[in-house]
């Protein structure tokens, strides 16, 4: 019931600091940024926790599950490029599909890379 609670606490968090980035940026760009730094952060948390096993699994879920899943959105990044399409943007609406995805895989192994070379 702990790890329940950890992970809608932590969603709760994660989803209110990507209300507020998008609030600060004030585009889609704000959700292509959030997810880059999302994926950025999943990929240490995972080297970190995978390497550290001695932490609460409530930690965790709060982090990866809960703070890191509500702070991304899947759901909102193809509301964006759906949007975009249907304003007859469709380059940029390629571009921002393409790219949350090429640049979302080398973030995420960049955080996976310097949590390894941290500990």
């Amino acid at each position: 019931m702990i790890n329940l609670l950890s992970v809608f606490i932590g969603g709760g968090v994660g989803s209110v600091l990507r209300h507020m980035v998008c609030l600060c940026v004030g585009s889609h760009w704000a959700v292509f940024f959030v997810n880059i730094l999302g994926a950025l952060f999943i990929g240490a948390a995972y080297e970190f926790f995978a390497l550290k096993i001695d932490f609460r699994p409530e930690l965790r879920s709060f982090i990866m599950t809960g703070l890191l899943g509500g702070f991304t959105t899947f759901s909102t990044y193809m509301l964006d490029f759906g949007m975009l399409l249907n304003g007859q943007k469709t380059g940029e609406g390629i571009l921002y599909l393409f790219a949350s995805l090429i640049v979302g895989l080398v973030f995420l192994f960049a955080g996976m890379k310097i949590i390894r070379l941290c500990f």
